[in-house]
C-alpha cells in the first residue's frame, strides 16, 4: 500500500473506490509496496519477548479450577515460573519484593530491575512471568499472591474478586505502565482487497450476520485472554455465542498464526503483539486494522497487593522506576504504548500499525464480563448428547420440496447436531415408536460415546433410522426413559442433554403429559443437570406439549416449519446459542 503525501488540493471524487486510499489513517499494509523493508529494530537491552518464548512450558505444581460464577477460571492452572534473580549472591533473597507481571511486559520490566540492581549494588525487586488468569484464579482460590501484579489489564483483578479473592484486590489501583489497543490484523495481501471491499472498518465486520460476514475472525479464549474479553462487548459479539465459540483459539499466537493459512480471516490481537508478530520476519506479514469506533486498552496496571509497609515502600520504588521516563521509553522500544498512550518510533506504517492512538472505549464493566465469561463457558462447554428421535408411521411421510422422508431427514439432523457439539463431548441414538423393544417403546441406536472417532458409527447410526420406521409414538414415556439414561451419564462438569427430534402426533402412552413434566422436575438433579430441547416440525407438532416438557427441565422448545428452520434449530438447540427461528422457553 502506497503511503498518501498530504495535499493542499482537492482530490477529485472518485466513482469507484480506490482500496490504496479507502481506509485512510486506519490500515496500513506490511511491508509496504514501494519502500525497502525494514522490521521494527529491537531496542538495544530491552528484549522483545519472542513467539517462543510466549508459548514456552510453564514449570510448576497444578492448581484446581475455581469453581466460581466467573467460568474464566474454571481451568487447570499452573502458576509456576522462574523468578528473576538479580544482584550480588549475598543480598537478602527474602527481602527482595516479587513482581508477578503478565509475560509480554515481564521482560521489560525485570530489564528496568536489573538496572536498578546495577545501580545499587543489591537487588531489590525480583520479577517473574505470570499469565494474568493463572494467577487471578490463585488468588481468587485464596492462595498468597505476589507483593506486586501487573497483569494484563485492570480487568483482572475485578474478575479475581468476581471469583472469591480478597475485596481489597477487587479495589487495588494503580498507575499504567504500558498500553496496547486491541485491533484486528490482516494478511498484508488481503488489507487492500478488503479495504475495497467493506469500507471503512468497524467492530461489525466481526459479526457474522453483519455488512461484513464475508469476513471470518479468531479470537484468543476470552476466559483465559483480556484480548478475548476486550471485544466482547462490541459489534454483535455475545449475541452470537455460536459463532463466537467457533472463533475462539487457545491463545493470542494461535490467533496470528490462522494468518498464515487464510486470506479471508482476521485475527484479534494486541498492537504489541503484531509489532511482535511482525518484527521476527513471519513468511506471511499482517497489517493492523483499527476499527474507526475506537479500541479497549490493555493498561497492564502496577497494583501492589503486599501489606506489609516495607515491602510495598519498596515496590513504590519501583513503580517510581517503571513510570520514569526511562521506563516509559523501555516499554515503547518493545512496541507497547506508555502509560499515556505514546507510542515508540517502530509503531507506524511500515509495521502495519499506526502511530496515532485509537480512541480508547471502555472494557465491559465487571458484573457484564462475569456473565458474559459464564455464557461462554456453557457453550463451550463439553456435553452429554443424547439424541431421541420419532420413528413413528407418521414420520414415512415425504417432506415437502424433497424426495425422502421426515426419517431421513431427521437421520439428516442427528448427524448434524451431532457435529455442532462443542469440543471434547459426547453423544448417543435412540429411537421411539411402539413395539421397538417388546413393552418399551425406545430402543437404543448408538450408545453414549465420544464424538471424536465415532463418526463412522455416527453417520451409520443416523442412516438406519429412516429403516423400519412405523408403530405409534409413544413420546412421552420415550423422553423421561432418556431423560434417566443422559442423567446417568451428566455430571456437573459436563451436563446432559436430550434432542427431541419429532413431527408431532397423538401419544398412545398410558403416562399423561402431567405426570411426565412432574417427574422430570421431580427427577432434576443440580448435580447431573439435564435439559430437554425439543424440535417439533409438520403441522401436527404440538407448541403446548413440547414447551412444557422442554421448560420442565430449563430446555427450550423449537417449531420449524421448513427444513432450513429444522436445521437450524437443531443447530440452535446443541449449541444453545439464542433462537434463530421460532421456540418456546
Amino acid at each position: 500500500m502506497v503511503k498518501r503525501h498530504r495535499s493542499t488540493r482537492t482530490p477529485a471524487r472518485r466513482r469507484h473506490p480506490d482500496p490504496r486510499t479507502q481506509w485512510p489513517d486506519q490500515v496500513r499494509v506490511w511491508p509496504p509496496d514501494d519502500r525497502e523493508v525494514r522490521p521494527p529494530r529491537p531496542p538495544q537491552d530491552l528484549p522483545i519477548l519472542s513467539p517462543e518464548e510466549f508459548q514456552a512450558p510453564r514449570r510448576g505444581r497444578g492448581r484446581a479450577a475455581v469453581a466460581a460464577s466467573v467460568v474464566v477460571m474454571a481451568l487447570t492452572l499452573a502458576t509456576g515460573g522462574v523468578w528473576a534473580v538479580m544482584g550480588p549472591a549475598d543480598c537478602a533473597v527474602a527481602d527482595r519484593v516479587r513482581v508477578t507481571a503478565a509475560p509480554e511486559i515481564a521482560p521489560v520490566l525485570r530489564a528496568l530491575a536489573e538496572r536498578d540492581a546495577d545501580r545499587t549494588g543489591c537487588a531489590q525487586v525480583s520479577v517473574r512471568a505470570g499469565r494474568s488468569f493463572d494467577v487471578a484464579a490463585a488468588l481468587a482460590a485464596g492462595e498468597p499472591g505476589p507483593d506486586v501484579w501487573v497483569p494484563e489489564s485492570s480487568g483482572w483483578a475485578g474478575l479475581a474478586a468476581a471469583g472469591g479473592a480478597p475485596t481489597r484486590i477487587g479495589e487495588a489501583r494503580g498507575p499504567s505502565v504500558a498500553r496496547t489497543p486491541v485491533i484486528l490484523a490482516v494478511r498484508q495481501a488481503r488489507a487492500g482487497r478488503l479495504a475495497a471491499a467493506a469500507g471503512r472498518p468497524t467492530w461489525d465486520m466481526m459479526s457474522a450476520g453483519g455488512r461484513a460476514g464475508r469476513l471470518s475472525f479468531r479470537v484468543p479464549d476470552p476466559r483465559r485472554w483480556a484480548a478475548g474479553q476486550a471485544v466482547l462487548g462490541l459489534g454483535d459479539l455475545g449475541k452470537d455465542l455460536s459463532a463466537l465459540r467457533a472463533a475462539i483459539v487457545p491463545d493470542p499466537a494461535a490467533a496470528l498464526d490462522v494468518l498464515g493459512g487464510d486470506a479471508d480471516v482476521a485475527a484479534v490481537t494486541t498492537e504489541q503483539r503484531l509489532f511482535t508478530h511482525n518484527a521476527a520476519d513471519p513468511e506471511v506479514p499482517a497489517a493492523g486494522i483499527y476499527p474507526e469506533e475506537g479500541a479497549v486498552s490493555l493498561d497492564h496496571p502496577f497494583l501492589v497487593l503486599t501489606e506489609d509497609r516495607t515491602r510495598r515502600a519498596t515496590a513504590l520504588v519501583f513503580q517510581d522506576t517503571a513510570t520514569s521516563a526511562e521506563g516509559r521509553r523501555a516499554v515503547r522500544q518493545a512496541g507497547f504504548r506508555d502509560g499515556d498512550g505514546r507510542a515508540g518510533t517502530g509503531v507506524d506504517e511500515e509495521r502495519g500499525l499506526r502511530a496515532q492512538e485509537p480512541p480508547r472505549l471502555a472494557p465491559l464493566p465487571v458484573a457484564r464480563a462475569v456473565r458474559a465469561l459464564d455464557a461462554i463457558g456453557e457453550v463451550t462447554a463439553p456435553v452429554r448428547a443424547l439424541m431421541l428421535v420419532d420413528t413413528s408411521w407418521s414420520m414415512r411421510r415425504r417432506v415437502p420440496g424433497t424426495s425422502g422422508s421426515r426419517a431421513a431427514l431427521a437421520g439428516r439432523l442427528v448427524r448434524e447436531g451431532i457435529g455442532a457439539l462443542p469440543e471434547g463431548s459426547s453423544a448417543g441414538i435412540w429411537r421411539f415408536a411402539d413395539g421397538l423393544d417388546g413393552a418399551r417403546p425406545y430402543r437404543e441406536v448408538l450408545e453414549i460415546g465420544p464424538v471424536t472417532g465415532r463418526s463412522a458409527k455416527i453417520r451409520a447410526a443416523s442412516g438406519d433410522l429412516a429403516i423400519d420406521v412405523g408403530g405409534r409414538a409413544r413420546l412421552r414415556e420415550s423422553v423421561l426413559a432418556a431423560y434417566r439414561a443422559a442423567a446417568s451419564h451428566a455430571s456437573a462438569a459436563e451436563p446432559g442433554l436430550v434432542v427431541l427430534i419429532t413431527d408431532g402426533g397423538a401419544d398412545s402412552g398410558s403416562l399423561g403429559l402431567d405426570g411426565l413434566v412432574a417427574a422430570l422436575e421431580e427427577e432434576f438433579d443440580p448435580k447431573r443437570p439435564v435439559a430437554v430441547a425439543a424440535v417439533g416440525f409438520g403441522p401436527a407438532a404440538d407448541r403446548a406439549e413440547l414447551t412444557r416438557i422442554a421448560a420442565a427441565t430449563g430446555g427450550r422448545a423449537y417449531l420449524a416449519g421448513t427444513v432450513p428452520q429444522a436445521r437450524q434449530a437443531v443447530r440452535d438447540a446443541v449449541t444453545r446459542r439464542p433462537c434463530a427461528v421460532e421456540c418456546r422457553d
